[in-house]
């Protein structure tokens, strides 16, 4: 049966696309009757844009998306805020957009002015209005792994306000978390096996959704994806936990990634 190409179709790759996942995983969602497809003549599946969105704003529709908290706003960088969702030419070249800092206001207390030309900074953080929605505002921590038991021991972590956190368990979970989620950093638990590990890492890099976010892989010696050496901003060792997750984060906040 013809689609009826008065609607919006999709081919497979570019519902792929549109998703942050892989073609097969794109196929396998239609194989299992989790997204409704038609076929052209020719055999080749079309995809309902309605459809594909309907499965991306309905997290139970994956296999296991898990809430520590749910953010009520998301963290903005300070040349998004000044920016108004823009990157100014005047941000170009300051430090903090090269080091994607979180805290501009902790860049500033060390980068000379010829790195940092504090542009849009006030006399003092406290009379900047970005300062003002920023500071000790929490952030946005996905974690991707199919491990029942670090996955039950980071639902019963106290996170005190530390950050948000969700977890993820595949490729297709974790594309519908980051529709709703928006995390600031993404750590990917290298047990899924190497191959997994480099698609769902390429793909939160190249994911439209979360231009910034930080990725992190976590994984014993010999798991580790060489290919992903100069996209990831940070190595884990399993087994980690929330303490190691924490020390992580404090790491990043400051430190400019080899790749950048």
């Amino acid at each position: 049966m013809s689609p009826d190409m008065s609607q919006k179709y999709l081919t497979t790759g570019q519902a792929a696309i549109r998703c942050s996942v892989s073609p097969d995983t794109v196929l396998k969602w239609i194989r299992s009757g989790l997204l409704p497809a038609r076929r052209t003549a020719g055999g080749h599946h079309r995809i309902d844009e309605r459809d594909l969105e309907r499965i991306l704003i309905q997290p139970e529709a994956g296999k296991d998306v898990s809430s520590r908290q749910s953010p009520d706003r998301h963290f903005r960088y300070c040349w998004e805020y000044n920016g108004s969702g823009q990157l100014l030419d005047s941000c170009k070249e300051c430090a903090v957009y090269l080091m994607r800092a979180q805290r501009c206001y902790e860049v500033a207390k060390f980068a000379p002015e010829t790195i940092h030309p504090k542009t849009f900074c006030k006399k003092t953080c406290d009379e900047c209005d970005y300062f003002m929605e920023v500071h000790g505002q929490t952030i946005n921590v996905l974690v991707v792994t199919d491990d029942p038991e670090l996955t039950d021991e980071l639902k019963k972590a106290v996170i005190s306000g530390r950050f948000n956190l969700e977890i993820a368990d595949c490729e297709y979970t974790c594309s519908t978390v980051v529709n709703h989620f928006k995390p600031d950093f993404a750590i990917v638990d290298c047990s899924l096996g190497i191959e997994a590990s480099r698609d769902i890492t390429n793909h939160l890099v190249e994911d439209p959704r979360v231009p910034f976010v930080r990725v992190v892989l976590a994984a014993n010696e010999g798991e580790f994806p060489n290919e992903c050496e100069k996209i990831v901003f940070a190595r884990l060792e399993r087994p980690f936990g929330i303490v190691d997750i924490n020390e992580c984060i404090d790491d990043m906040m400051l430190e400019r990634p080899n790749s950048k």
